[in-house]
Order: structure tokens, then C-alpha cells, then sequence
């Protein structure tokens, strides 16, 4: 009996110490995956999962028409940077012509410099769709861009105005970004 238990205990051992080996071997491809630069473009600073096609860019204008119907669909699209969730770069906002303005999400969470100035050119590739966005995540996104350091009193007061303006949930345009090169 004493045998079975011995031999019980030391393939336990083995196996946690197999177990504790690929775990290993996955936190170090999870962290050589993050590191690796993905694309490299002069005059801008790459953050995202997905290589940006500049040669497919179009302005907001020719999004904004491309995008009337609603209609879920893949773009890459050049626009300056309205807003940026100032407490950790997990999204930005860009004006559309009508002067609405679009939320672009990062696909798996990546984030931006919180302190990249407002008015930054920028690419970024991915989905467009129409979504309704609940009344508890538009206050929310309103309170992520009011709480960065450098986000003026002036700003903060405009921000707490639109937070108290909500009243009901929101069917709007949203971008999920896979991939976005700011301009340096």
C-alpha cells in the first residue's frame, strides 16, 4: 500500500511539474506576442493586433458617405482625433461631417498614449456598425475622457454637462479598430 502511495504522490509531482513548464512556455509567448512590433510607418506610431493598409485609407467624408445605409462592413479610415479616453487611451472619438461624433474601439484592448494631443492624425482599420450603446456606458466613456491629468476644467465642465444629458441609451456609429497608426 505504502508503494501505491509513494508512486501516487511522485506522478502528481511530475504532472504539476509538466503542467508548471507550459505555463511557462505560454507567458513567455504572450509576452514576446505583445512585445513585436507589427508595422512600421515613418511619420506615425502603430498600437493594435492588425497591420494598417494605408493605401486603402479614405477620409472621414468618404467614409461617412460609404457608411450611409448603416451597413456592417470593413474600412480604414484617415481622421484627426476629436477626444481620447483620457484615463487609459482604450478609445477616441472622431467627428463625422454632420458633426456627430464616432466612438473608435481597440479590438482586444489595446490602448494609445493618453496624452497623444487632441487634433492627431490618425489611420486606423477595422469595423464600422450601428449600435446601441446603454445610457451607464455612454456616462461612463464621458467620465474615462474627464479624468486624465490634462484634461482642463474647461473640458471637465463640457464633459459633466454631456454626462448629465443623458437620458436614454444611444443607436450610433462604432468602430471597432484592429489596428490604428498615430501621427508622431
Amino acid at each position: 500500500m505504502k508503494h501505491i502511495i509513494t508512486l501516487m504522490v511522485a506522478g502528481a509531482l511530475l504532472a504539476s511539474c509538466g503542467n508548471q513548464e507550459s505555463k511557462t512556455e505560454e507567458v513567455v509567448a504572450e509576452t514576446t506576442e505583445e512585445t513585436k512590433t507589427i508595422q512600421t510607418v515613418e511619420g506615425y506610431t502603430h498600437f493594435g493586433v492588425e497591420e494598417v493598409t494605408l493605401e486603402s485609407a479614405i477620409s472621414i467624408d468618404s467614409f461617412a458617405t460609404a457608411f450611409a445605409d448603416g451597413a456592417t462592413n470593413n474600412y480604414t479610415i484617415k481622421a484627426n482625433l476629436a477626444s481620447i479616453c483620457a484615463k487609459a487611451g482604450c478609445f477616441v472619438i472622431v467627428t463625422l461631417p454632420d458633426s456627430s461624433d464616432m466612438r473608435v474601439m481597440f479590438k482586444d484592448h489595446f490602448t494609445i498614449p493618453t496624452d497623444t494631443e487632441i487634433g492627431t492624425g490618425a489611420i486606423f482599420t477595422g469595423e464600422a456598425k450601428m449600435d446601441t450603446t446603454s445610457i451607464e456606458d455612454l456616462q461612463h466613456y464621458i467620465m474615462d475622457e474627464m479624468e486624465g491629468e490634462g484634461v482642463s476644467a474647461e473640458k471637465k465642465a463640457e464633459l459633466q454637462k454631456r454626462h448629465d444629458a443623458v437620458v436614454s441609451p444611444k443607436f450610433e456609429p462604432i468602430f471597432i479598430a484592429s489596428g490604428i497608426l498615430v501621427e508622431d
